[in-house]
């Protein structure tokens, strides 16, 4: 069975647990969790709007310049206050969340 978003949800895992498992600053630990957020499209997100806005949203606070994410996510996540890499931090767990509870919603309507 293929669930939908099962890519872009393994990498966003691994996003949330680079932010969860260091003592290092936020920034630095959001810095990390970049390197997997970067590796989803935004076509992975085909047909789900809500979804692909809330991706761009996180986007643009990582790295305003889609062509290399990573570079520009090295660039300005050391220069964000630690509010600011909390709000992104805050803004990858709910999308997270919204990844599982649509995964949830296709199998419980019985749609494969």
């Amino acid at each position: 069975m293929v669930q939908k978003y099962a890519a872009p949800r393994e990498h966003f895992f691994a996003a949330i647990k680079a932010l969860a498992t260091s003592s290092d600053s936020i920034q630095s630990r959001l810095l990390e969790a970049t390197t997997s957020i970067s590796l989803v499209t935004i076509d992975e997100f085909d047909g789900g709007t809500e979804l692909r806005i809330k991706f761009a949203r996180i986007l643009d606070h990582i790295g305003p310049d889609r062509d290399d994410i990573e570079r520009v996510a090295v660039e300005i996540t050391p220069y964000m206050t630690e509010r600011e890499a909390e709000k992104v931090a805050d803004l990858t767990v709910d999308f997270f969340d919204e990844l599982v509870e649509a995964g949830l919603r296709r199998s419980d309507s019985g749609s494969f």
